[in-house]
């Protein structure tokens, strides 16, 4: 096999990659008769250098086993094979590498785009990998398309030299702000709002090691909800509120606790107690903030069940901070 450093760090990363169980199951009829070819071309050491001489020797039932297992449309013709395409042809998918850095992966005739960037720094790498792994396989292959490299599509346009896109940290949080906070126009389902949020806290909790928990999550929805309350006023705030707006945040973060705790009976006993015990805390405090306008009315508790979440009784509250402020 090729043995040169960056290539043995990625594919050392790459081992820890779980595939689609898709693409297990598709792979499955052939994987046993693929393994033989592999262990042939291990023992004879195949590299870029030698993988197409290797190739031509094989039987055109071997050539038909690494067609299927690799999923290529047509026949194996080796003559037409690049280096990349004949090595990467050989190799589990988890082994296969973009070479040429053209941003793609030749394996046999067909260019693929890797799971794994290979511009992406090893410690993001490792976190989005265990990210990965961990959530489901419809939210994994929409969390791949956050990595798309925009860059060689315009290489491709403008008949220009292609340089690749660092996928960094930075790289990722700007696509995932960018689908979950669209502007210019652009539009994104709740679908892969959920998708994109349930990848990004997995990734999150990957690369900081830090574990998010409910009452996190409390502390910084309600900093949501004091930021919008100082930037508009407490009545413009208010006034900007309607009950179907209301309704709606209520429904979503009902779910994301429904999601963060599971819906087990027990679990939505708790549920419905920590949004009832919060919201009155909410409401004392709000009432409080709003105290110095003698034209503000009582607070409709309505308002008050937009916030879901349970206050994290170790710490002051938000608001009680900004009480204090």
């Amino acid at each position: 096999m090729e043995s040169s450093p960056t290539y043995l760090n990625y594919i050392n990363d790459m081992k820890n990659y779980q595939t689609t169980q898709g693409r297990k199951e598709y792979q499955a009829p052939y994987a046993e008769d693929f393994e033989a070819i592999y262990n042939k071309a291990k023992e004879e050491d195949v590299k870029l250098s030698n993988a197409k001489s290797f190739l031509e020797n094989l039987s055109l039932n071997e050539l038909t086993t690494l067609q299927k297992y690799s999923g290529l449309a047509e026949a194996i013709d080796v003559g037409t094979l690049s280096a990349e395409g004949a090595y990467n042809l050989l190799m589990h998918d988890n082994e296969q590498y973009d070479f040429n850095t053209d941003g793609v992966a030749e394996v046999g005739q067909a260019k693929k785009i890797l799971p794994i960037p290979i511009t992406m720094p090893a410690d993001v790498r490792s976190a989005y990998i265990q990210a990965l792994n961990s959530i489901e396989d419809k939210d994994k292959l929409m969390a791949m398309t956050l990595t798309f490299d925009p860059a060689r599509i315009i290489s491709q346009v403008n008949n220009t030299p292609y340089i690749p896109t660092k996928i960094d940290y930075a790289y990722l949080k700007q696509q995932v702000e960018n689908r979950l906070h669209p502007i210019n126009g652009a539009f994104t389902s709740e679908e892969i709002k959920q998708s994109t949020r349930e990848f990004w806290d997995a990734f999150t909790q990957a690369y900081t090691g830090e574990i998010k928990t409910p009452e996190d999550e409390t502390d910084s929805e309600v900093a949501k909800f004091l930021k919008d309350l100082r930037e508009k006023g407490a009545l413009k705030f208010l006034a900007d509120l309607n009950q179907e707006k209301i309704d709606k945040m209520v429904e979503e973060y009902k779910q994301k606790l429904i999601d963060k705790l599971g819906d087990s009976p027990e679990m939505m006993a708790r549920i419905d107690k920590l949004v009832e015990d919060f919201r009155k805390k909410l409401l004392e405090d709000l009432q409080n903030s709003l105290d110095s306008d003698k034209n503000t009315t009582p607070i409709n508790s309505n308002v008050l069940a937009l916030m879901t979440f349970e206050r994290n009784a170790a710490k002051n509250s938000p608001f009680e901070e900004l009480m204090q402020g």
